[in-house]
């Protein structure tokens, strides 16, 4: 029998998986070390799906890891990115995602009006106002699908299949925060939480965002106790973040599309798998991961991973990022791994100067509207 899970979570930085205990203590191994291949969800999944850098709009035709494993295949995400429209359905029997056009009058703004405008903006607040109004009269519920009912819906369609593949995608703790256990109403934690995406926080507000942030990491630790509960035990499992997130480092909140090291370092751990890992891993090995053998660019004892955003480029390695701008006069500057300015690694520059792949893509290959429906619009 062979059961094999892939677990991503949205926005989650590597120093929050400290508040993941119950996931930390059923996964056996953790790596200190692995980088996204690109700051944000749209351009991450290519390679964790696929094995390939994000050259193009959705999934590339053929990649997906799922052609490669065997038995009942199951995909649930809650993320309108990672949906048929992108082609992340491919080879599952059974995949659920939220749509776009669900949402309404979110993405109807988007798609009327042009993105970043005055006018967009103007709606976006009013959009806030509505949500505001609506609290007054109704329970607000949570911005995405409940981690719960993924869950749920898993154990359902994988019941009596000796052979599976699952991948659960969620969307905890991507803005807007807004945990159960906040001590504000949630309509509040809904509207701080997108301020501060605004770059539009004070200090005690911004306080209140990361306590919201750090909240809802606890909360999904509490759902995920069920998840590895109810799994068999000899289940291979890989559990990630797809990116970071900043909260008001650098004056900025979010991951708006830097190439920051706060943003490329993420959570990665393992369960049952057998993999040679280097000083560093790359999450386009994830598919190489999952079945065992070398898929798409993925490769064992990685030294050095990269990432690209548009015709930005990174290479990262134990100590620190080398970020590669074409419109920077520098073009090519250093940060450790928290951000701080640090002296030029030839080596890694090196590195990633011979990082020879042509193109790349950014937030905005995206439909606006599905960019509405996960709060871009500020």
């Amino acid at each position: 029998m062979t059961r094999k899970l892939l677990v991503t979570v949205d926005s989650l930085r590597y120093d929050h998986f400290r508040h993941f205990p119950a996931t930390r203590e059923y996964l056996e191994f953790e790596h200190d070390r692995a980088f996204s291949t690109f700051p944000e969800t749209f351009g991450s999944f290519p390679a964790i799906v696929g094995g390939e850098y994000a050259l193009q709009r959705g999934l590339k035709d053929g990649t997906s890891v799922a052609r490669r494993v065997d038995g009942r295949k199951v995909g649930i995400t809650t993320n309108h990115l990672l949906s048929p429209k992108y082609g992340y359905d491919d080879a599952f029997d059974h995949f659920e995602s939220p749509s776009a056009s669900e949402e309404g009058i979110a993405g109807f703004v988007s798609d009327k009006l042009e993105l970043g405008s005055t006018p967009y903006k103007v709606a976006a607040a009013a959009w806030n106002q509505i949500e505001r109004a609506r609290s007054k009269v109704v329970k607000l519920g949570k911005s995405f699908r409940r981690a719960d009912d993924v869950i749920e819906t898993f154990f359902e369609q994988t019941d009596g299949h000796d052979d599976w593949f699952g991948w659960l995608h969620f969307m905890e703790p991507h803005h807007p925060y807004d945990p159960h256990s906040a001590p504000v109403s949630r309509d509040y934690a809904n509207r701080v939480s997108r301020k501060a995406i605004s770059h539009r926080v004070n200090d005690e507000e911004a306080d209140l965002v990361r306590e919201l942030y750090r909240r809802e990491c606890e909360e999904l630790d509490v759902e995920l106790r069920r998840l590895w509960e109810g799994i068999p035990e000899d289940t291979e499992v890989v559990f990630l973040s797809d990116h970071g997130e900043l909260l008001g480092e650098d004056g900025v909140w979010g991951h708006p599309g830097l190439l920051h090291p706060l943003l490329h370092h993420v959570p990665l751990a393992t369960k049952n798998v057998d993999w040679s890992f280097g000083d560093v891993a790359s999450l386009i090995d994830v598919p190489s991961m999952l079945v065992g053998e070398e898929h798409g660019l993925g490769r064992e004892d990685r030294d050095v991973a990269f990432a690209l955003y548009g015709d930005r480029r990174a290479a990262m390695n134990r100590d620190g990022i080398v970020n590669y701008d074409p419109d920077d006069a520098d073009s090519y500057s250093a940060r450790d791994l928290q951000g701080n300015d640090a002296p030029m690694d030839d080596d890694l520059k090196d590195a990633l100067e011979a990082f020879d792949v042509d193109g790349g893509i950014t937030r905005y290959d995206a439909d606006e509207e599905t960019l509405a429906e996960l709060g871009y619009l500020e």
